[in-house]
């Protein structure tokens, strides 16, 4: 499974951001002269994948955990292309720079201090670079580090991965009737037709990301989002057991190109950036009548 949704996964993001990364855009006539938004991607390769297993009267989590460190910047290219398309709808007449950093080794610090010393070691590259001086804004991606355990998801999930939630609660008899406890804990996902089903096991895309704005001055953060987004299918009608087989591998590969995209996107939809492009004056409220709406 992992090799073929890593292999779709290289395809794609070699077809979707081709023609994106590490071109600068034609700048925009404009009477002003345009911002400068270094954008600057640094979530290293590593693609997790993550499935709950069968555990009793353990103090092990009951999670296993492998991962696929990906070639060619795939997913750091994926990032600037959501970022891209993010400062183009709030500012189309920026220039963007595109930068990809590896991503900060950080296995060896304590979960809390993860995201400082990421942040502190982007900023000692950027310090490298005197350019920065001529940009309006710095806009970094790295991987958020925190525990997590919400929305029936693994804890200790980072980054850019896939859980897969196997497994299903058995029969029991309570001696009032049979009882299908397969049927609490079940969670809203979709199959891969778009339908709305509820299920117990599903494959399920996860970005879990920080985005940074950054003075590039003073290499101060201005914002700070943190953002974690997944998407969860699967296929009751498939005729396979196996919740991994129930979803074509071409499919998945495209919705996690889809989610990082929509991830990143949303983080800086929210930040700082955003917020400067206006005002918005809140008036006292007055009652409406309804009728006057459709005069």
């Amino acid at each position: 499974m992992m090799r073929t949704i890593v292999f779709v996964i290289c395809c794609l993001v070699s077809l979707a951001v081709g023609q994106a990364y590490g071109e600068t855009p034609v700048d925009s006539v404009a009477p002003n002269k345009p911002k400068v938004y270094a954008l600057v991607a640094a979530v290293g390769e590593r693609f997790s994948f993550v499935y709950e297993v069968r555990h009793v009267d353990s103090h092990l989590e009951p999670y296993r955990r492998s991962y696929v460190d990906l070639s060619d910047n795939f997913l750091n290219r994926s990032v600037l292309q959501g970022l891209d398309e993010a400062i183009a709808k709030i500012d189309p007449d920026s220039k963007r720079i595109y930068l990809a950093l590896a991503a900060a080794q950080v296995e060896s610090v304590a979960p809390s201090e993860r995201e400082s010393v990421a942040i502190s070691k982007i900023v000692a590259e950027l310090e490298k670079m005197p350019k920065r001086l001529e940009w309006d804004r710095i806009v970094v991606v790295t991987p958020a580090y925190k525990l997590l355990d919400i929305n029936g998801m693994a804890t200790k999930l980072q980054g850019f991965g896939v859980f897969t939630e196997p497994l299903t609660s058995a029969r029991i008899d309570l001696g009032q009737g049979e009882m299908d406890f397969a049927q609490q804990g079940r969670e809203a996902v979709a199959t891969p037709k778009g339908k709305a089903i509820r299920s117990k096991t599903y494959v399920a895309p996860f970005s879990y990301i920080d985005v940074w704005i950054l003075d590039p001055k003073t290499l101060v953060v201005l914002d700070r989002q943190r953002r974690f987004d997944d998407l969860k299918f699967a296929d009751p009608l498939s005729g396979s057991l196996d919740v991994n087989q129930s979803v074509s591998k071409k499919f998945l590969a495209g919705r996690i190109l889809n989610l990082i995209d929509v991830s990143v996107g949303e983080a800086v939809m929210h930040s700082e950036i955003n917020s400067r492009r206006g005002e918005v004056t809140v008036g006292e409220p007055k009652v409406v009548d309804p009728s006057d709406a459709k005069k």
